[in-house]
């Protein structure tokens, strides 16, 4: 649901004020171990789609993940968002919104701060659009050992695989999978599903 209530918006802001503030602040001398906090992911995928359409089935998409009962037209700049399960809410932010060019979703979890944003751009003259999805996750310790890198690398493929989901379903909804591939779709998303329960990750 989407937060309107001016209390918990002012205490929201100054809470994610605050932890901003400290996961920013250094805490290592070493910039081995102060890199080794951030994972960052990039990817890039074109749809032969117009930039309005993509950009709003692909935030519809966002929408319902966040909470099943937000659609496109509660999503706001700055606004603030109740998610999760019935058992397990948490805010989420949306730190960013320009209607078709891009969009910064944020959250805290209580190790790391997570930011993903999606970048949208469709030359002139032109009906493809082309997305740049870029996610970063800063920790609130080093992972330097061996198994926290094994951890690390896994996480990076999980959200790869997440990704590849997401965008499978965003070209399901735009109409842009063949026949066969409609055809198998579901199939192609427990294969998705079954690659990713293989993978060890820290908890976010």
């Amino acid at each position: 649901m989407k937060i309107t209530d001016e209390k918990q918006l002012a205490e929201l802001k100054q809470e994610y004020a605050e932890k901003h503030a400290a996961i920013n602040k250094p805490l290592y001398n070493s910039r081995y171990s102060e890199s080794s906090r951030i994972i960052k992911m990039i990817r890039v995928i074109k749809l032969a789609k117009p930039v309005n359409e993509v950009f709003k089935t692909l935030l519809s998409m966002l929408a319902k993940d966040m909470n099943a009962n937000l659609t496109y037209e509660d999503l706001e700049h700055d606004a603030f968002y109740r998610a999760g399960s019935k058992n397990k809410k948490h805010s989420m932010h949306l730190a960013y919104f320009k209607e078709n060019e891009e969009v910064t979703l944020e959250w805290f979890t209580y190790e790391a701060w997570i930011s993903k944003n999606f970048k949208f751009h469709q030359k002139p003259n032109s009906n493809k659009t082309k997305i740049t999805y870029l996610e970063l996750v800063k920790g609130n310790k080093a992972k330097t050992s061996p198994y926290e890198q094994v951890l690390r690398n896994n996480y990076i493929k999980a959200e790869i695989i997440r990704f590849d989901m997401q965008m499978y379903e965003l070209k399901k909804n735009l109409g842009l999978l063949t026949p066969k591939e409609s055809k198998f779709y579901d199939l192609k998303m427990s294969k998705y599903k079954e690659r990713l329960s293989k993978i060890r990750i820290f908890t976010k």
